[in-house]
This record gives structure tokens, C-alpha cells and sequence, in this order.
């Protein structure tokens, strides 16, 4: 199976370098754009089916990607990880991150991007389109190349409106 892993377009929220977590902000006009653009690039690829974190933002995206080109479903395991109080602040440092006890667990985000896969892997699909969130998107990305222990959280973000190819 192929699946296309897609960052959300851009919010102003990514502007401002605030952390959104599972607050649920819209894309602006340039994540709109570049969600178009992305549907462009990509509109030689059949996909099966589409699957998209409930979030306005993905879901936006992922509608304009597909343009009913196939059904999209939502899948709650594809949400961003939880900032708890710290969403809607500006984060600095990965480390004030890290030291919040108000954000979901590393290992509670990691099964559910694991729960994720274990689902997806038991549909007869051949292309799927996934669109979530950076830190999802990591998540996913650690177990579809079966790394030990926890993602790196600092590794390569994936830029708003971009995507990856993996095979599962």
C-alpha cells in the first residue's frame, strides 16, 4: 500500500509561531492556496480513499485536495498532539514543551498513530491520502519506518501543504 502523508496548509497561527495542538483554527488564504496547488500537483494520483484528523484545518485541506475525488473519512487518531495549556502560545523552546504536564504523553500519541496503521493495514486499499499535523505526521512517519523507541520530536518538519510517499 502507498500512502501520501499531507501537512495541513497554512493558519495564522503558524505565522505567529503559536502552538496549536487540538485547538481548532481555520487555514488563512495562503493555506487555502497552497492546498490547491498541492491538488494540483497531485491530481494524476487515484487514491482509494482519504483520511483526515477532524481538525477544520486538515479537513479543509483535504477537501480541496480531493475535490470529490474520493470519500474522505475522519479518524480522531489523526488529531494533532494535545498542547493542553499551553495551545495558543508562542512555544520557544521544545523543552517548555516537553516540561508541561498538560500535554498528551509521548507514548499516548505514538499508539495512536500506531492504532492508526494497524487499522489502515487491515482495508485492501493501494493509495491513501492521510492528511494530519506536523507532530501526527512524525508519529506516523517513526512507525511506518519502524524505528525503536519514541520519535525524534525535533526531526524534519514536514512544511504546511507538503507531503511524503511512504510504502506499508
Amino acid at each position: 500500500m502507498k500512502v501520501i502523508l499531507v501537512r495541513h496548509g497554512e493558519t495564522d497561527w503558524n505565522l505567529e509561531g503559536r502552538l496549536m495542538g487540538q485547538k481548532d483554527v481555520l487555514l488563512n488564504d495562503k493555506g487555502r492556496e497552497q492546498a490547491e496547488l498541492l491538488r494540483i500537483k497531485l491530481a494524476n494520483i487515484e487514491f482509494d480513499c482519504c483520511y483526515s484528523s477532524p481538525l477544520s484545518r486538515a479537513k479543509e485541506t483535504a477537501r480541496i485536495i480531493c475535490k470529490n475525488k474520493c470519500n474522505i473519512i475522519y479518524d480522531d487518531n489523526l488529531k494533532e498532539r494535545s498542547g493542553g495549556e499551553l495551545e495558543g502560545t508562542i512555544i520557544n523552546h521544545w523543552n517548555d514543551y516537553n516540561n508541561n504536564n498538560t500535554i498528551e504523553a509521548d507514548g499516548e500519541i505514538l499508539n495512536r498513530a500506531r492504532r492508526f496503521l494497524e487499522m489502515l493495514k487491515n482495508t485492501s486499499y493501494q493509495k491513501v491520502l492521510i492528511v494530519s499535523h506536523n507532530g501526527l505526521l512524525k508519529n506516523l512517519r517513526h512507525c511506518i519506518l519502524e524505528k525503536p523507541g519514541k520519535p525524534n520530536y525535533d526531526s524534519k518538519n514536514l512544511p504546511n501543504c507538503d507531503y511524503e510517499i511512504y510504502k506499508i
